[in-house]
């Protein structure tokens, strides 16, 4: 790992020259207090820019990405950040305000912009502090297992779904799984229908979106991909601890 204060510090003469910055540029002034960025921190590199980082040894949100098929690695957290920053240009001025130089030690965003890039480190605080944000800006496929509670003779007890948060939640493919076990695969779940209609969250799903006998997780893509691979199902037929 570099020393902490390399990341995000180019050599003198690559930084761009901003006419509107007084020269000598006064100190930076950092208002964002580091209890409402931890455990992102910032370092400054004055006269010029400042970065934010992220240790990707602290682990942070490691679970929620794994849920995701992600691992918490720097190149997951410069996706989500992405996203986060297309968020910050759609609602403020200017754009290519901000760079990246993570390695697989840290994560770093930096700008010569200050004020924006402390805005911006609260903005991907806010981000992550649960596992819906991050899918949000992720722009990530998700994962549903949905049971059906007392399901007519010949429907299935539980349907996977593999959706498209970034395309209205249209589900890419799913797997039907009946009473005993053996499951049917649907690669395109739109072929032939009539109406295509996007599937609920997770949340929506159990707060009975599609009826009271559905009840809805997210699970991991791997999951999918064994079922979807193997053609055979032995977990539960119903949620955890019953409906």
């Amino acid at each position: 790992m570099k020393d902490l204060c390399q990341y995000g510090n180019r050599p003198e003469d690559e930084w761009e020259i901003l006419p509107w910055i007084p020269d000598p540029r006064p100190p930076f002034k950092i208002w964002a207090k580091p209890e409402q960025i931890a455990p992102f921190f910032l370092i400054p590199h004055h006269p010029y820019a400042i970065s934010l980082l992220l240790k990707i040894s602290d682990g942070f949100r490691t679970e929620e990405f794994r849920r995701l098929g992600l691992i918490g690695s720097s190149e997951d957290w410069e996706r989500l950040v992405r996203g986060v920053i297309q968020e910050f240009e759609e609602n403020n001025s200017g754009v290519d305000l901000f760079h990246f130089d993570s390695d697989e030690d840290v994560f770093c965003v930096y700008s010569q912009y200050i004020d924006d890039l402390m805005m911006l480190a609260k903005m991907i605080r806010a981000a992550c502090a649960d596992e819906k944000a991050m899918r949000t800006y992720l722009g990530k496929i998700e994962y549903i297992k949905l049971f059906w509670e007392g399901a007519p003779e010949g429907e299935p007890s539980v349907i996977l779904y593999e959706v498209d948060t970034g395309n209205e939640r249209l589900a890419l493919r799913s797997i039907d799984i009946f009473m005993d076990g053996h499951t049917h695969n649907i690669p395109d779940l739109y072929d032939g229908t009539i109406e295509i209609t996007s599937v609920p969250t997770v949340e929506e799903l159990n707060a009975h979106a599609w009826g009271e006998e559905f009840h809805a997780c997210v699970i991991e893509k791997a999951e999918f991909e064994t079922i979807w691979e193997n053609h055979t199902y032995d977990g539960a037929l119903k949620e955890s601890g019953g409906f």
